[in-house]
């Protein structure tokens, strides 16, 4: 997408192959690509930059909210990770870090907005309104996981026009500029087309029935999909997956192999999520009951300062409820806990909330407390270090670019320039090369078959099938290349290199039904 961009060729609205999730990444890449030219690195650039900002917005947000210090440990925090966490926000599959850097815009114009009401300035608050309403529809555009923080934002933002009473017209039309202008993109697809081809039915369909790629798997019902969230999804969101799954291979998106699942019964992931769910109803309660005192005290200049930060710590966990409720009632985790939790992700920008109730725990004993505190925040520095030496190993032993180039150089020295493999590799080897290497998808089909797979770009298929020799491709171990072997084909070559096993037919074959 970013290429073709860059080429002038398309500019689509959502991800080639569906009508849901925006397109920024790829417009933000063919930026990078027009001044250094397509290649893996430039690709994830944009990635760096846009989790940068979120960690600076994030700190911005965090110290208003919580202070310096709660802000200045939440950073650190965040930026190590688990295998998992560094693969959802450096590799460019769309949403996760526009979730991010979305929601915590949409936090900090919120409560900058509230603190703000009934101070004057009506100029100031305008632009902000417009930069919610545009953050707004740009973030739901990307990714719906956004709409967590639309909600408790949208209350934050409702609270201060409540105390700009006889003003509410101030921003209404800066609120509605920002929000047209961000759903541009969004509203040529949806106008333009039939209702059924819509982002909105499709995102309603995927939630429904879910939309994990992980093939027939279904749930086995709510209180399952409730268990495994507990269980198991919120330890790997959260940075867990070094310490309760240690020697287990890392899932989605560095994981690629869909078969694989881990325990949802493992006692240390279980303890992990439980603690989560403790420090949040910790943070919910803290909040409510400063509030109340604030309330009591209304009459001070100190309350009214307060309450605004107060609100904003609510809107923060209250974002965080609403995206795992959400997450827990699909049918993601009944299928596949640890390879989903991308949808989870939202989570992560309530860091703050989650780490400000350890301040509090044992007020009265402080020894303890600062046991507990070092304790706490030690096991999580350990599994959030333990992952991000993980994730550079992984990173040091897995397929880099030069492999990649060293493949389409062998086959573009046996005359092949159209192939057929798995979907990964499909995108990889088609993107790296630039087109040269033109490619289709084929996944295993039923009995001893092939068939055609998920193409997002149907012209790569069509450039394909035209080819009556197109080569096909498959990592050694693949079943695929078993069922090849066994097929009536007649091959003019086959060999190994590079990990993969190579089949190139002598005649037209017809292996793919």
């Amino acid at each position: 997408m970013a290429m073709h961009i860059a080429e002038g060729r398309d500019f689509p609205n959502f991800m080639y192959g569906q009508t849901y999730m925006g397109s920024v990444e790829s417009y933000l890449a063919a930026a990078v690509f027009r001044v250094f030219g397509p290649s893996l690195v430039a690709l994830r650039v944009p990635m760096v930059l846009l989790f940068l900002v979120f960690l600076l917005v994030m700190y911005v947000l965090a110290r208003r909210l919580y202070g310096t210090g709660v802000a200045l440990v939440s950073i650190g925090l965040l930026a190590l990770g688990s295998r998992e966490l560094y693969g959802y926000e450096l590799v460019t599959e769309g949403a996760i870090p526009e979730t991010l850097l979305a929601g915590a815009i949409l936090l900090l114009l919120g409560h900058r907005l509230l603190e703000t009401a009934g101070r004057g300035g009506d100029s100031a608050r305008r632009w902000l309104l417009a930069g919610w309403g545009l953050t707004v529809s740009l973030g739901l555009w990307s990714t719906m996981l956004v709409a967590p923080f639309v909600v408790t934002s949208g209350a934050l933002v409702w609270l201060g026009c409540r105390r700009n009473t006889g003003r509410v017209a101030w921003g209404g039309w800066s609120m509605a500029a920002g929000l047209i202008v961000g759903a541009v993109p969004w509203l040529a697809h949806d106008l333009t087309h039939a209702y059924a081809e819509s982002s909105v039915a499709t995102l309603i369909d995927l939630y429904v029935h879910g939309g994990t790629g992980l093939g027939s798997g279904r749930s086995a019902g709510l209180a399952s999909q409730v268990t495994n969230t507990v269980t198991t999804s919120l330890a790997y969101i959260t940075g867990g997956s070094a310490i309760v799954h240690p020697q287990s291979p890392p899932a989605w998106p560095l994981g690629f192999d869909g078969r694989w699942q881990p325990p949802t019964d493992n006692a240390a992931a279980t303890v992990w999520g439980i603690a989560i769910i403790v420090l949040w109803a910790a943070g919910i309660t803290s909040a409510l009951r400063a509030l109340r005192r604030r309330g009591a005290a209304s009459a001070t200049n100190e309350s009214a300062d307060r309450r605004p930060r107060l609100y904003g710590r609510l809107a923060m966990l209250i974002s965080a409820a609403l995206t795992t409720a959400a997450f827990a009632a699909s049918p993601a985790p009944g299928v596949a806990p640890a390879n989903n939790v991308r949808y989870l992700v939202g989570i992560l920008v309530a860091t703050p909330a989650l780490i400000a109730p350890l301040r509090a725990l044992f007020s009265n004993a402080p020894r303890l407390a600062r046991a507990v505190r070092a304790g706490s925040l030690g096991v999580v520095v350990l599994s959030l270090t333990m992952g991000t030496v993980q994730a550079f190993r992984d990173a040091t032993h897995g397929q880099n670019e030069a492999t990649n180039r060293q493949l389409i150089h062998a086959l573009q020295r046996h005359g092949i320039s159209r192939i057929y493999a798995g979907y990964l590799d499909c995108g990889r080897l088609t993107f790296i090369s630039r087109e040269q290497i033109v490619c289709a998808v084929l996944f295993q089909g039923p009995g001893d078959s092939l068939r055609p797979g998920f193409d997002r770009y149907l012209p790569y298929r069509a450039t394909v099938e035209a080819d009556p020799t197109a080569a096909y491709v498959f990592r050694s171990g693949d079943p695929r290349n078993g069922t090849l072997a066994r097929s009536t084909c007649r091959w003019q070559n086959h060999w190994r290199t590079l990990g993969y096993e190579i089949w190139q037919p002598a005649e037209p074959c017809g292996a793919a039904t």
